[in-house]
């Protein structure tokens, strides 16, 4: 096949008529979808209900709708005159391809997120070894509020993932986590004592902190079993007794607790069971 680049071949092409028209409605286009956005989002801003997350939820998805019906009708309305283009940009378009394999990429990777839908504006989601809240994503990348390492308290930073990576790289998502989480720690002791006959101790500290909010935690496992279709941990409290390589004892113990409190539970009960097991050690042994 061979195609006709030069410059007599454009010459037949009469601009002035190929512009005039289809420019005057691409401009009234862009217009309109500015106005529409800039209506919306005013609207969204003015409601002071709704939360954060759902607000940049609905931001993006305002954004990738206005962009995609750009797209959409400036394909439209420049067809006729890409028709007459086809043939001679076919080797020009065959080099582009190759020149943006990775954009490419990103957006068939933007095209898999909206079909299959791992993830929405507000959820958590881990991406490797990237963890953090998604507050924006577009046909390029999505970006992330980061979490500290292991934990689900905000780093103070953000990081861009590109959407190709989603092709490559598996997607957990971890929002199932956001109100409630399995939270579990550990106590170590010097073997000084039996710390396996100090259970009933362990249970009253684990009660004295963790009680108000078993009855809940029961009813939000169950109810997000229900809406997710996922078989969670039993969310009864796990106290499980080992030890450690050179012979410490060690209590390990799994709650299902509100994330928000997670880490004061750990830090309480963790108190309150060393001041239990000092007081232990240091009694004379019979």
């Amino acid at each position: 096949m061979n195609f006709d680049l030069s410059p007599h071949h454009f010459d037949n092409i009469d601009l002035g008529a190929l512009f005039s028209s289809d420019l005057i409605a691409s401009l009234i286009l862009v217009l309109a979808l500015l106005i529409t956005r800039m209506i919306a989002n005013r609207v969204l801003r003015a409601r002071a209900d709704a939360q954060p997350h759902l607000q940049r939820r609905w931001f993006s998805t305002i954004r990738n709708v206005i962009l995609f019906l750009l797209l959409l009708g400036l394909a439209l309305i420049w067809a006729p005159q890409l028709r007459t283009f086809a043939l001679s940009l076919t080797a020009v378009a065959v080099a582009v391809v190759v020149a943006t394999k990775e954009l490419i990429l990103c957006i068939l990777g933007s095209f898999m997120r909206a079909s299959s839908r791992p993830f929405s504006v507000g959820d958590w989601i881990e991406v490797g070894a990237v963890r953090g809240e998604v507050i924006d994503h577009s046909i390029f990348m999505t970006r992330l509020q980061q979490f500290e390492p292991g934990s689900f308290h905000y780093a103070g930073r953000t990081v861009d993932i590109p959407n190709s990576a989603f092709f490559t790289t598996p997607i957990h998502n971890l929002t199932i986590g956001r109100d409630y989480i399995f939270h579990s720690f550990s106590v170590t002791v010097e073997p000084k004592f039996s710390l396996v006959a100090q259970s009933d101790c362990i249970d009253a500290v684990i009660d004295r902190h963790y009680g108000a909010y078993a009855a809940e935690a029961r009813k939000i496992n169950a109810s997000l079993e229900r809406r997710t279709g996922v078989d969670l941990l039993d969310p009864e409290v796990s106290i499980r007794f080992s030890t450690t390589d050179i012979g410490k004892y060690r209590v390990n113990i799994r709650l299902f607790c509100p994330t928000r409190i997670a880490e004061r539970l750990e830090n309480d009960i963790t108190r309150d069971l060393m001041a239990e097991f000092h007081d232990l050690a240091e009694r004379p042994q019979e």
